[in-house]
């Protein structure tokens, strides 16, 4: 059974955490090299390198190919058009140029549509990058990457030359980061997928940096020192997503300069990294109105989930330490804009509803950029965010621990501290994943939260009901009349330990992500005072925990079952409105408000179908409870 479980459980991750099918980003890398390479191999209608264009031709063929199997309708229509289209202006030896744009609008619509994560997290490491590509690359492409390194001569074809400035004109940060990802079959260009997903960054900024020629970026300098506008109109994602021909043809020479020398400074758009997120969530709720401007509905509430989950939620907590009414305030105003979307509200609604939150996104992101978290305040919102997170975990585990105590059974406390540690490991494991390997978006968290929190809501009630049966007259005596045992079998432990796995897993997610963002927010000096904080919480838990295990003991065993079962019940309760609230937020739920109070440690969230399906369950708890007794008074109990 547990076997099982656990098979379901990774089954639910895998499914949620992949943001981008493989066919997807090969279809990326792909369209890249036709952007740089097709013109090395037509110029003015005329085949210039016979090599190279059949190269571009098979290529062409295989994006075409990729680009039939991504699903029907919306982007992939869009795609498929564009890849055929493709194909026939290479066919066609069309003008370099008119490849090179329709390359760049086929990258656009793949990183757009399917939501491919094509930033770092954070600024990359200049010194790292110059360090891995000594160790990994010099061999081949040289010292100084002009293609001569000392295994030049033996590979066919030859190394790329980084420092053609024609060539790297046409090229992405994003592009390179891709190819360091997959490699490049049929070339010695092999794959450094076993290189973390930060440094495969660090060394795609260093190759980007091998071109740029030193007169551009001192221009580049002079410009920012002067006038600092430019990085309101180039950000982090338009550095690592468009050429310097895009950036050229957008924003002119001045921007070609500020590409230039924002390449070799990238911490300049990236900072501390504490406006990043809100940076990114305004991107989205811009796309995400453009969409709906355009009539893709679809589209436009995807991206303003995003805008939420992706964006904003990563800076709630840091928010909340400075300004609490703001939070809620956007909170509540992006659930309004995701409703007018569903609801299919006009255009010049959903525009004002955009605006107002883009204004209120601006003045957190300015509170946070301004704002340095005191250590005092590092140590409390480390604190308060392990409690709120992990407050359900231990209520969960510490109920089910007393109860096998008091039954006698504490050989079954291993099935549970088993459940506990699978789900800390896998929890591990799965945090390590989205940083290195795989991407998991805002999306994919909550419906994995989502989904674990109604599936332990379930079992819960189940628990609960399974409690209270046992208080019975008849049931109660063939209980403690030596039928324990049975009752707890080997299957009911397993099932105690996956309950304990999935009340522990679903916290993992939100709480790291929580804590990375603190980091962020935190001042070198405060950053003690998180550790000191988190130290604090899991003192308090843990406290908590031998609290109840203690006390609750203590209480008569047919007691111990009733109070057990009632507090079964209302975890039950939570759990629901709170895996309601989370594939809401996610979008895979409709959500119609209603004017009640928001109590997160209830699972209360003022929406109908979570209220509903709490009160449902309250009922059907409520009317158990009385079927109970009366049973139990007709038994002459």
């Amino acid at each position: 059974m547990m076997n099982r479980f656990l098979v379901a459980v990774l089954c639910l991750v895998a499914a949620t955490v992949v943001r981008a099918a493989p066919e997807v980003r090969q279809l990326m890398q792909l369209v890249d090299y036709v952007g740089v390479d097709y013109p090395g191999a037509v110029v003015d209608g005329e085949v210039t390198n016979r090599a190279e264009y059949e190269e571009m031709a098979d290529f062409t063929a295989t994006i075409q190919t990729l680009a039939r199997q991504l699903p029907e309708g919306g982007f992939g229509d869009r795609v498929r058009q564009r890849a055929d289209r493709l194909r026939s202006l290479v066919e066609g030896k069309a003008p370099a140029g008119a490849v090179s744009e329709l390359a760049g609008e086929l990258r656009r619509d793949l990183i757009q549509g399917y939501d491919l994560s094509v930033v770092p997290r954070r600024a990359p490491d200049a010194a790292m990058g110059a360090r891995l590509y000594r160790d990994n690359c010099a061999s081949c492409h040289g010292v100084g990457g002009r293609g001569d390194g000392p295994a030049a001569a033996d590979l066919n074809p030859p190394p790329t030359d980084f420092t053609d400035w024609n060539r790297a004109r046409g090229r992405t940060l994003f592009g390179l980061y891709n190819t360091l990802t997959h490699g490049v079959d049929g070339t010695g260009m092999k794959a450094f997928d076993r290189l973390p997903g930060e440094q495969r960054w660090a060394l795609a900024f260093h190759v980007g940096r091998l071109a740029l020629p030193p007169e551009l970026v001192t221009a580049g300098e002079r410009l920012l020192l002067t006038d600092d506008t430019g990085l309101e109109q180039l950000d982090a994602k338009s550095l690592a997503t468009l050429t310097p021909n895009d950036i050229k043809a957008r924003m002119g020479d001045d921007g070609l300069a500020l590409m230039a020398y924002l390449r070799t400074r990238p911490q300049l758009l990236f900072g501390s990294g504490r406006g990043q997120s809100l940076a990114l969530a305004r991107e989205r709720l811009g796309e995400s109105l453009s969409s709906y401007r355009a009539g893709d509905r679809a589209a436009a509430q995807r991206l303003a989930v995003s805008a939420y989950l992706d964006g904003f939620e990563p800076a709630e907590g840091n928010l909340d330490a400075v300004d609490g009414s703001l939070r809620r305030t956007i909170e509540a105003e992006m659930t309004r804009y995701r409703e007018l979307i569903r609801q299919q509200a006009p255009v010049g609604e959903v525009a004002g509803q955009a605006g107002r939150l883009t204004g209120l996104l601006q003045r957190a992101d300015g509170l946070l950029t301004s704002t340095e978290l005191s250590p005092a305040a590092a140590f409390v919102s480390a604190l308060i965010i392990l409690l709120r997170e992990g407050l359900e975990a231990i209520l969960v585990i510490a109920a089910l621990a007393a109860f096998l105590i008091r039954t006698g059974r504490r050989d079954g406390l291993r099935y549970l501290y088993a459940g506990v540690a699978a789900a800390v490991a896998l929890g591990a494991l799965t945090w390590w994943l989205s940083g290195y390997v795989i991407q998991i978006g805002g999306a994919g968290r909550e419906i994995t939260e989502g989904l674990a929190a109604l599936f332990a809501a379930v079992m819960l009630f189940y628990v609960g009901f399974w409690l209270q049966s046992k208080t019975k007259a008849r049931q109660w005596r063939a209980f403690i009349d030596g039928r324990v045992n049975r009752a707890l079998g080997r299957g009911t432990l397993w099932g105690l330990a996956g309950l304990a796995f999935i009340a522990v897993y679903r916290e993992i997610f939100e709480t790291v992500l929580f804590y990375q963002a603190l980091w962020i927010q935190t001042g070198h000096d405060g950053r003690g005072m998180i550790l000191s904080g988190l130290l604090a919480a899991a003192i308090a838990l843990l406290l908590l925990a031998w609290l109840i295990l203690r006390y609750s003991t203590r209480l008569p065993l047919r007691q111990f079952f009733a109070v057990s079962g009632v507090f079964m019940f209302l975890l039950a309760i939570v759990f629901a409105g709170k895996g309601i609230a989370a594939l809401q937020e996610a979008g895979r739920l409709p959500m119609d408000m209603i004017d009640i109070p928001q109590i997160d440690l209830l699972g209360i969230y003022p929406n109908l179908q979570g209220v509903l399906v709490q009160l449902l369950l309250a009922v059907i708890a409520v009317v158990l409870l009385l079927k109970d007794r009366f049973k139990g008074r007709s038994a002459g109990t």
